[in-house]
């Protein structure tokens, strides 16, 4: 819809700025969009979508308010029930944990007898 919009008024303004007849012509069409701009029923349109788009604007910012408002208490609540376990355990362990809460995946220790080597591309084709 926007694209034809746009056609069409530069259409109108082509037309215009080439008219033979001059300024006679410009008056003419800028007196009739004028007049249609100013139409009762053109500017009952426009009081409608200007009250819509404050309405739908309006609420939007209380709505992003109070989802962000709702997230930063869920991250404090997690973020609280993960410390009060450390806290009540009394553990200094040196185990690392991830974000989340749960212990972090160690690598296995290599097998008794047996030194621990990065597999790579070689170790494959054996």
């Amino acid at each position: 819809m926007r694209g034809k919009l746009l056609f069409i008024t530069g259409g109108l303004v082509g037309y215009v700025l080439g008219a033979r007849a001059g300024r006679k012509r410009y008056d003419q069409i800028a007196a009739a969009a004028n007049d249609f701009w100013n139409a009762k029923p053109v500017q009952r349109r426009v009081s409608e979508v200007r009250d819509f788009a404050l309405d739908a604007v309006g609420d939007a910012p209380v709505a992003l308010f109070n989802a962000g408002k709702k997230a930063v208490s869920a991250m404090q609540a997690k973020k609280a029930d993960a410390a009060a376990p450390a806290k009540k355990t009394g553990s200094t362990s040196p185990t690392s944990s991830s974000a989340n809460g749960t212990p972090a995946s160690t690598k296995p220790a290599s097998k008794p007898g047996k030194p621990a080597a990065a597999s790579g591309p070689a170790d494959d084709a054996k």
